[in-house]
């Protein structure tokens, strides 16, 4: 069994550390916090972990795994119908579809801000144009990895009770009971 490959989207881990950094700087700044800034700084910090740094693509040997922040969606590549991108990689498994918020498409908006050097030395934005020229690297190892395990027998797909559906929830009411302190 080979190593598992997991892809995060690196300006999502970019706001969540920015994120946390300012709610310990905001902290800091306001010590000794009261009540609310410590809930509130809870809060802050839970959304972060569950929209920002805990999505991703984990390719392993059985199956793809894609954990958005609002359900994780695991699929055995005997039962993966289809992989494609648009604005970010899609999986289709029968009646199943999603769609990796961790790893976005040559086609982002990112790639609008991409520039290049034309043979004249003139920097171009043209990066709308050359994006479907361009390989996703997500696209590539969930491809790879299908094509050399899609014969072998790896489960059907599991949409599993997600984790991060209890720290939302928690975080949700920590910005409330924060809120109705204030």
């Amino acid at each position: 069994m080979t190593n598992a490959v997991v892809l995060r989207h690196s300006l999502g881990r970019a706001v969540a550390v920015a994120g946390w950094l300012a709610a310990l700087g905001w902290l800091v700044a306001s010590w000794p916090p009261d009540g609310r800034g410590l809930l509130f700084a809870a809060a802050a910090s839970g959304l972060l972990w569950v929209v920002c740094w805990r999505p991703a693509v984990v390719i392993d040997d059985a199956a793809v795994t894609v954990r958005n922040p609002l359900r994780d969606v695991r699929i055995g590549w005997s039962a993966l119908d289809e992989a494609g991108f648009g604005w970010s990689l899609q999986l289709r498994a029968g009646e199943l579809s999603c769609r990796a918020v961790a790893a976005p498409g040559p086609a982002s908006m990112s790639a609008l801000y991409d520039r290049h050097v034309t043979p004249g030395g003139v920097l171009e934005r043209d990066a709308v144009m050359r994006a479907g020229q361009r390989p996703a690297p997500a696209l590539l190892a969930v491809r790879q990895r299908w094509e050399a395990r899609r014969s072998q027998p790896s489960g059907g797909v599991v949409v599993p009770a997600v984790a991060n559906m209890a720290v939302l929830a928690a975080s949700l009411v920590l910005l409330v009971t924060a809120a109705v302190l204030a």
